[in-house]
């Protein structure tokens, strides 16, 4: 995407053509880099600079051909098109289809990474719709710049067996059966330099003392006891985290570490050894017992020609200038209504001017339409589920809450885990007074809370509608 909206961006068409995308080899691309230097010294700048085309020129006069058989520069050129031409959602899925992105990367991944590898690209398309800074991205330059940034949150993958590397701090709220803690043992940090020391009471009105310094290691006297203020601090701090790694753990925390070059006294390791059980290698266990099993390779199927047009006609593929149908009047009040709880607080009860005049702006909505919207988000408020927004209950909640399942990418309306008894729940808002009457609803709420299931197999999961009326509907278990 960066390459096709900035074609002068020459490191990542690179990356794009190495990719499994388009499986260009080492040696073409390294062909194209001298054709590159070729043309830098054919065409001097006029301030002396050399002034030579980018890869994404160059590629127009080469005979390299794209998976497909047609030719590189043709299949970049008509992708740039509908990057221009159309939204970047349905530019994107049409780049999809065309250039069979799912197949050719799940192609070249191991089997055990291929459901997250289809989650991270299936979600690529869901960001493009995201609401994101309140519309969606109307430009592909928008989209880029989001996906460049981090903002975008790759979906959770729903496997029982699935092994989560998170921080201490981006592991808050969170529990599993089994928690290892790596590196436990590390050299204590180096003195900091050149930095800026605040001594800055919580009870004061206003700072102490506010001084640069150069050196941690041999302070001013003045320094020392704002300097002794800020290590207490520090040390504090690290002892939190080390409360916050222990007590993710339900059933069982392990330590490891590398054996350091420099004790350190105060590492997690030091301060927990001694009350913990060592684990002993198995015996007769070697290298080769741990290495991944061998599968088959991935292939990908060929569909005998009385299946294909059927297939393409499958495909969601809009013609250029064909325009989307537009949302009716009770699906942009529904969406508004999402959006207003998406925004609530834990605690809320009410809805403010400010959002009604946010979500009239975003869904173009008049102020009694916007209104109806933020009436039926109150009533869910404050109505047989008021407990999942209410501090005293909830543990932890997520809104929008991104899932891969069973190759599927799912998106929760909220997810809740409770204080009073441990249980998570799965709700999902409706704007119709019987949900539950609806099959395909039903299926789709079934679905998230196997997601779930699938995360937290020890966990009780629960899945419950939420109507603009005010009533909870609970799923069948």
């Amino acid at each position: 995407l960066d390459a096709l909206v900035s074609p002068s961006h020459d490191l990542s068409l690179a990356q794009a053509l190495k990719s499994p995308l388009f499986g260009v080899s080492d040696a073409e691309l390294v062909q194209i880099a001298l054709l590159q230097r070729q043309s830098r010294a054919a065409t001097p700048g006029a301030s002396g600079v050399s002034q030579g085309s980018s890869w994404f020129e160059l590629l127009q006069g080469t005979e390299l051909k794209a998976p497909n058989g047609k030719g590189l520069s043709v299949v970049l050129m008509q992708w740039k098109v509908w990057l221009d031409s159309l939204p970047p959602h349905d530019a994107l899925d049409r780049i999809y289809a065309d250039g069979d992105v799912l197949a050719r990367f799940c192609a070249a991944t191991p089997a055990a990474l291929q459901g997250s590898v289809l989650a991270n690209l299936r979600a690529v398309l869901v960001a493009a719709l995201d609401l994101g800074g309140g519309a969606r991205y109307a430009t592909p330059y928008a989209l880029v710049r989001a996906l460049k940034a981090g903002g975008v949150k790759a979906p959770a993958m729903a496997d029982a067996y699935a092994v989560r590397l998170l921080t201490v701090h981006g592991a808050k709220g969170l529990e599993a059966p089994l928690v290892l803690l790596l590196d436990t043992d590390a050299a204590e940090p180096v003195a900091q330099t050149m930095g800026v020391l605040l001594d800055w009471p919580g009870e004061a009105p206003a700072p102490r003392s506010f001084m640069f310094l150069a050196s941690e290691t041999n302070p001013p006297p003045s320094a020392v006891a704002a300097l002794q203020t800020e290590k207490t601090a520090r040390a504090r701090e690290e002892l939190n985290g080390l409360y916050v790694a222990m007590t993710r753990a339900r059933q069982r925390l392990v330590l490891s570490s590398l054996e350091p070059r420099y004790a350190n006294g105060g590492s997690w390791w030091q301060r927990l050894q001694a009350l913990a059980t060592p684990v002993e290698e198995p015996i007769g266990a070697s290298a080769e017992a741990f290495e991944a099993p061998v599968v088959a390779p991935f292939l990908l199927p060929i569909l005998p020609p009385a299946l294909m047009g059927y297939t393409q006609s499958a495909i969601k593929r809009e013609e250029v200038g064909h325009s989307t149908p537009a949302p009716s009047l009770e699906s942009l009040i529904g969406q508004a209504m999402h959006r207003l709880l998406e925004w609530a607080p834990l605690g809320a009860t009410e809805i403010s001017s400010t959002q009604q005049q946010a979500i009239a702006r975003e869904f173009a909505l008049d102020a009694a339409q916007a209104q109806h919207a933020a009436q039926m988000a109150r009533r869910i408020l404050t109505g047989e589920g008021a407990w999942a927004w209410s501090v005293d209950t909830v543990a932890w909640h997520g809104n929008e809450v991104a899932l891969s399942h069973q190759g599927a990418s799912l998106r929760l309306d909220r997810l809740v885990r409770r204080k009073d008894v441990p249980e998570w729940w799965v709700l999902d808002y409706k704007s119709a007074a019987e949900p539950q009457r609806q099959a395909e609803l039903v299926a789709q709420l079934q679905t998230y809370r196997a997601a779930v299931q699938a995360i937290y197999p020890l966990e009780t999961v629960k899945a419950a509608f939420l109507t603009a009326q005010g009533t909870v509907t609970r799923l069948d278990e």
